[in-house]
């Protein structure tokens, strides 16, 4: 199943750049933070054959206002969530090499969210309500896939993928 999902991603990734590609904007559903919590603890969980001292997970839950979370991982299978309610927060996830996988959720004011990966499958994701936040996505090699989803208002989001 996962060889299927990673082939269909990167089918799309190749068409994507294959062709012309275009960017839209929706609206969304607020997804409640309860249920955020329990998809990221799920997320967070490990599989069975996972279970070995290689495994990099990180997770942070965090109530109020400026507070900071930072993760950092090196090697092997990586995955970073954070979970921040209140205004003023600072999220920062940075990752090396082999699985990859970070993700952001926050609610609230002024908040900012920075993940940086480097190489083997990636994926990035920020999900961010409120106004005046900041969201940044920078990934440099292989899989890629990268989502910043903000709802509110005088938010500003960047992703830069492929670099030198």
């Amino acid at each position: 199943m996962q060889q299927r999902v990673s082939f269909l991603v990167l089918a799309i990734l190749v068409v994507g750049l294959l062709s012309n590609l275009s960017v839209s904007a929706y609206q969304t559903d607020l997804m409640q933070p309860d249920y955020v919590k329990d998809w990221l603890s799920d997320l967070s969980q490990p599989f069975p054959e996972e279970a070995e001292p290689f495994v990099n997970l990180a997770y942070a839950d965090q109530n109020g206002n400026s507070n900071s979370s930072e993760q950092v991982q090196q090697g092997e299978d990586n995955r970073a969530y954070v979970y921040q309610s209140g205004d003023g927060n600072v999220a920062q996830q940075w990752q090396s090499g082999v699985g990859n996988w970070a993700g952001v959720y926050q609610l609230g004011n002024g908040n900012t969210a920075v993940t940086e990966q480097v190489g083997t499958a990636n994926w990035a994701g920020a999900y961010q309500v409120g106004d005046a936040n900041t969201a940044r996505i920078q990934q440099s090699g292989d899989g890629f896939f990268a989502l910043i989803t903000q709802i509110g208002n005088g938010n500003s989001a960047v992703i830069v993928q492929g670099s030198k």
